[in-house]
């Protein structure tokens, strides 16, 4: 015995959540249903959060390496914004809530759900494009379609298609989410150089994609709100 740790004892010291979360990230397959429950959300968050944390500190600290040897970036919009109380809010609360209906509110693959996505963003859509009244009113009207179909399409199994290729809307989704996320640095125009910067979404769009499936949108969107609070701690501490 040469005393040192096998590679089977290390993977055993990894907390059961990562694995699992690991195996997803190779083979992302759709459950017939998400394990929904408070004590089961209450057990994953902590070690998803400390996962999500230390994926930050990589790919930060990268960018960070990267800014000391020189490389410019781009300035990110909120380093012009006042951290007043109604924008904090905004970002630990707000964000998180339509991120996750808009991003991965669909990726269960059930009806109800993929449609009621569909009439928000058509709805939200026509009240923020067409200023005319009627127009909006169709707009609001997309918020009703959306409960109806939350409503009477309850309980449907997801689509045999979208279980099919899941993979490829799992990561379409995490892609979407980072993409959107180039527009924090668009004031003088996105460029390619920019994507490195929006990697910390990337990698927060997998994790949240693994939890919604797996432990349900309400565990994703509390994960997605304890991110946004510790960057905003952060940025309240710098400010300081």
């Amino acid at each position: 015995m040469s005393g040192q740790p096998t590679r089977a004892g290390w993977i055993g010291r990894v907390p059961g959540e990562w694995r699992a979360f690991a195996a997803f990230l190779r083979n992302p397959v759709l459950p017939d249903r998400a394990r929904i429950s408070l004590l089961g959300s209450a057990r994953a968050l902590p070690p998803l959060f400390v996962l999500d944390m230390l994926l930050m500190a990589v790919v930060l600290g990268g960018i960070g390496v990267a800014t000391a040897l020189g490389l410019k970036l781009p300035e990110h919009m909120l380093n012009e914004l006042q951290l007043s109380p109604g924008l904090i809010a905004f970002i630990v609360i707000g964000a998180p809530i339509a991120e996750e209906a808009l991003f991965r509110g669909w990726l269960s693959g059930r009806p109800g759900h993929i449609l009621a996505v569909v009439a928000l963003l058509v709805g939200g859509a026509l009240l923020v494009i067409i200023p005319h009244p009627i127009v909006k009113l169709v707009g609001v009207a997309g918020g009703l379609t959306a409960i109806a179909a939350l409503v009477m399409l309850r309980g449907r199994p997801a689509l045999s298609w979208f279980q099919r290729h899941f993979r490829w809307f799992y990561y379409a989704s995490a892609l979407l989410f980072a993409a959107m996320h180039l527009t924090n640095f668009a004031a003088g125009g996105i460029s390619p150089t920019f994507l490195p910067l929006v990697l910390p979404q990337l990698m927060l769009g997998l994790v949240l994609g693994y939890i919604r499936v797996n432990y349900g949108l309400f565990t994703g969107a509390a994960l997605h709100m304890l991110h946004n609070a510790a960057f905003a701690g952060l940025m309240l501490l710098g400010a300081s």
